[in-house]
């Protein structure tokens, strides 16, 4: 495997840097609150592969100019589908979360 150079680990800690640094459409107590629901959703019964969870949550709690917002952000992070939210999304709120 090759050695990143100077200039390559810079760049990949500025990104780094900039990602915990985002600013999130959802609170992060927005994000407590849909993890508790999606977490008693699929306690249970199983992830069917969609945001059908993530999706009613959304039109339950925020407002319905900003679920697209959300759902992009949600995807941009690796959560295509309910489990993936739980498991891949809102990193750096995981710390408060639990």
């Amino acid at each position: 495997m090759a050695d990143l150079s100077k200039a390559k680990k810079k760049s990949t800690a500025k990104v780094w840097e900039a990602a915990q640094c985002a600013d999130y459409v959802l609170s992060e107590e927005d994000v407590q609150k849909l993890f508790t629901y999606l977490e008693d959703q699929l306690g249970s019964s199983f992830c069917d592969h969609t945001l059908h969870y993530t999706e009613q949550w959304l039109k339950d709690n925020i407002s319905t100019e900003t679920i697209e917002s959300v759902i992009a952000e949600i995807n941009d992070m690796g959560g295509y589908c309910d489990c993936d939210v739980l498991l891949n999304c809102y990193e750096d709120y995981d710390a408060a979360l639990y």
